[in-house]
C-alpha cells in the first residue's frame, strides 16, 4: 500500500502542539515511505516514536535500555525540512505498546503515536510525550571527567583558550 501524504493527528494535548514534530507537513509520511522503500513491510497498526537527536546527544547518547528495546532495522535518523535530525523508531507486534512506552519514558522531548495506516490518511493517535527527564534518574554522561591540572598538562586547555 502506498503511504498517503495526509497525516491526521488525533488527541494531541494543546500544550504539546507548540513543539511536536509530527505536525510538520510530510515529515511522518516521508519517514514511513523511507522504511517502505528499504523493504520494511508496515502493518496497518503500529507505534511510532520521535525524538530530537540533539536531546539524545545532550544526555550522552541513546540509553542502554533504549538500545535493547529498539530494533536497529526499525529505527533511523530523519531530518526535518530545516535540517534538524530526529531519531525515529517503529514498534510492531505484541510488545509494541510496552516497548514504546518504556522508550518514551527514557528520552527527553520525545513523542509517540499509535499509527493506523488507511488508504486516504496516516492516523496518528497520540500515545504520549516526555518533556524533561528527571536528571537524578539519568546515568552519568559517557565522557571522562578530567581535572584542570590534567587539561593543562596535556595542553588541551591552552588549545581551547587560543
Amino acid at each position: 500500500m502506498p503511504i498517503p501524504e495526509t497525516c491526521e493527528l488525533i488527541g494531541v494535548p494543546m500544550y504539546l502542539e507548540s513543539w511536536i514534530v509530527a505536525k510538520i507537513p510530510k515529515f511522518v509520511p516521508s519517514i514511513l515511505s523511507r522504511w517502505q522503500r528499504n523493504g520494511v513491510s508496515l502493518p496497518e497498526r503500529f507505534f511510532l516514536l520521535l525524538c530530537p537527536v540533539a536531546e539524545i546527544n545532550s544526555h550522552g547518547g541513546l540509553p542502554d535500555r533504549v538500545q535493547l528495546l529498539t530494533d536497529a532495522r526499525l529505527s533511523c535518523k530523519h531530518f526535518t525540512g530545516c535540517h534538524r535530525p530526529y531519531f525515529a523508531a517503529l514498534f510492531f507486534g505484541e510488545t509494541a505498546e510496552p516497548g514504546c512506552q518504556a522508550v518514551l519514558e527514557r528520552l527527553a522531548w520525545s513523542e509517540a503515536y499509535q499509527v493506523q495506516l488507511d488508504p486516504e490518511a496516516i492516523r496518528l493517535n497520540f500515545f504520549g510525550a516526555t518533556e524533561d527527564l528527571d536528571e537524578q534518574d539519568l546515568p552519568a554522561p559517557k565522557r571522562p571527567q578530567r581535572s584542570v591540572q590534567e587539561l593543562l598538562a596535556t595542553g588541551e586547555l591552552l588549545e581551547i583558550l587560543a
